[in-house]
C-alpha cells in the first residue's frame, strides 16, 4: 500500500504522466494471472547463464516455458520474435510480451551481485539496459544495470558506455537535469543512460515510463535511447 500512495503522490506531482500510467495500471491488471515460472534455485541458474553466457530465458528448455505462457495472451510466432530480440512493429505486442515476462521471473533472480555477470546485456531475457543505478559500495558506489524487459538489476563496471563499449572518459559526459536522475552519454554512439543516483524511491524512479521528460529534453539534444520496449 506503501508503494501506491507513492506512485500517487509522484502522479499529482506530475500530471502529464497520468495517461501513461493508466496504461500501465491497466496492464498490470490484465496480466494479474501471470505467476512466476518454477525454475531452478538461484545458484544453478548462476552456473547454466554464465557456463554458456546464453540468457537464461533463451536457453530451449525454458525459453518454451516462457512461450507457453505467453501464448495465451499472444500469437506463439511474434513473441518467439521478441524473445529473440528481433526488430518489430508491434509495438502494444512488445509491450504486453516484456510485461508478461516481468511477471515470470521470480523476484530472487532479478539482483545479480558484483561476481554473477560481466555482460552488458540482461542475463535472464538477454535484452539491452534501459536504465542504470548507482549503489552504494565501501567508499564509493557501484553501477547497476536494468533491463527494460524483465526489470532485472544487474552489476556492471562503473566506467563505460554498455551499448557501443567505448571506455574513453573524454567521450563520455553527464547532463544533470534531474535532482535524483542524470544522464550518462556517450559522445561515440550518442545514445545516453538514465541513471537513478539514489535508493530511497527506487520503486517509482527504476520504472521507466516515470521519468519520460528526461526522454524528452535528450531527444531536443539529439540523443537516443537504447533498450526501451516501446523502441526496440
Amino acid at each position: 500500500m506503501g508503494k501506491i500512495k507513492t506512485l500517487e503522490k509522484y502522479l499529482a506531482e506530475n500530471d502529464f504522466l497520468r495517461e501513461t500510467a493508466e496504461f500501465h495500471f491497466k496492464l498490470e491488471k490484465d496480466l494479474a494471472e501471470v505467476q512466476p515460472l518454477d525454475l531452478p534455485p538461484r545458484e544453478k541458474v548462476l552456473e547454466l547463464v554464465r557456463a554458456e553466457k546464453i540468457p537464461l530465458l533463451q536457453q530451449e528448455k525454458f525459453q518454451s516455458q516462457v512461450l507457453d505462457t505467453t501464448e495465451k495472451f499472444l500469437p506463439r510466432e511474434l513473441a518467439e520474435k521478441f524473445l529473440r530480440q528481433e526488430k518489430s512493429d508491434e509495438i502494444l505486442s512488445r509491450k504486453i510480451f516484456w510485461a508478461a515476462v516481468d511477471k515470470l521471473v521470480p523476484n530472487e533472480l532479478k539482483f545479480w551481485e558484483r561476481d554473477d555477470w560481466q555482460e552488458n546485456y540482461c542475463p535472464i531475457c538477454g535484452r539491452r539496459p534501459v536504465m542504470a543505478q548507482l549503489k552504494k559500495f565501501n567508499e564509493g558506489r557501484a553501477r547497476y544495470l536494468l533491463c527494460g524487459g524483465c526489470q532485472t538489476l544487474w552489476h556492471w563496471r562503473r566506467v563505460g558506455c554498455p551499448y557501443c563499449g567505448n571506455e574513453n572518459l573524454e567521450r563520455i559526459h553527464i547532463l544533470e537535469l534531474d535532482k535524483k536522475i542524470r544522464l550518462d552519454v556517450c559522445d561515440e554512439c550518442q545514445v545516453y543512460l538514465k541513471t537513478y543516483c539514489d535508493e530511497d524511491e527506487e520503486n517509482i524512479y527504476l520504472l521507466d515510463w516515470t521519468t519520460l521528460h528526461l526522454d524528452l529534453l535528450a531527444e531536443e539534444k539529439n540523443l537516443h535511447k537504447c533498450g526501451a520496449v516501446e523502441l526496440e
